[in-house]
């Protein structure tokens, strides 16, 4: 059964609610979601899907919209959305390094990106990073490492992710002479699925801060769908519902976009 999401307000009671009203006769929708794989907001080959991707079934289980899931790394999900082959991407304004005028959600959740090291490295000089190996996921940008990135005085080693890079960092011969930048809530999310990274793997400090958001395509259908789920999402987070979905995942409400 299909439902579209009415927000109305009752001038009695002075609140918002949903209202949902059939729409069996109106065909669904179809939006493609490229899916990069990013835990705990995206999680491939589990039973816990991921916190966003739970969050999109609530979405369309109160809108006329089927959305469709299919993997897609980093640069060919860019390409995807950009192209028009994609509707919905997972990224942050901040990161996004296209030209293309495209319809963002409002932030979902505050990631902070943090520098990580092998457990033997007891402390870190900025300025003395160029000397050791980058551990980067393919296709990402590193705003605080954008510089050296680029004139190529740091080297960069690519994994396609972040679990790939913690193992190396964790059982790496020269793991010392390594380092990574990853988000704190993926970290935390591994080591709470393998203990052992605790151990091996230390936060030294944090590298940026961006909200993860919804970047949606120029297509009239896109632009609908951002609206559409931007009014959702301001009166969704504020439901024990979406509160449970963060603490299955180990995330906090104090880290929701307001």
């Amino acid at each position: 059964m299909l439902y579209r999401v009415l927000f109305c307000s009752m001038a009695l009671l002075g609140c918002h609610c949903f209202a949902l009203a059939d729409t069996r006769e109106q065909p669904q929708q179809q939006v493609n979601f490229a899916v990069q794989y990013y835990p705990p907001f995206t999680i491939e080959n589990d039973a816990n899907k991921g916190m966003l991707i739970e969050l999109l079934e609530h979405f369309a289980s109160r809108s006329p919209y089927q959305v469709n899931y299919h993997g897609s790394a980093e640069r060919r999900s860019t390409a995807e959305i950009e192209k028009g082959t994609a509707d919905i991407r997972m990224e942050s304004k901040k990161w996004y390094r296209g030209n293309k005028e495209m319809c963002w959600c409002s932030p979902l959740y505050h990631i902070k990106d943090v520098y990580v090291f092998h457990h033997s490295v007891t402390e870190i000089e900025h300025d003395k990073l160029n000397q050791q190996l980058f551990l980067a996921r393919f296709g990402y940008t590193y705003p605080d490492l954008e510089p050296q990135l680029l004139s190529g005085s740091l080297e960069r080693k690519n994994y396609y992710s972040e679990l790939d890079i913690l193992s190396v960092l964790s059982h790496g011969r020269s793991a010392a002479a390594m380092f990574s930048v990853i988000g704190l809530p993926t970290l935390t999310w591994y080591q709470s699925q393998q203990p052992k990274l605790t151990e091996s793997i230390k936060v030294h400090s944090v590298s940026d801060t961006a909200p993860l958001q919804l970047q949606f395509g120029h297509s009239a259908i896109a632009k609908q769908v951002c609206r559409d789920f931007n009014a959702f999402f301001a009166e969704f987070k504020k439901t024990a519902q979406f509160q449970q979905i963060l603490l299955k995942y180990g995330l906090s409400i104090k880290g929701v976009g307001q």
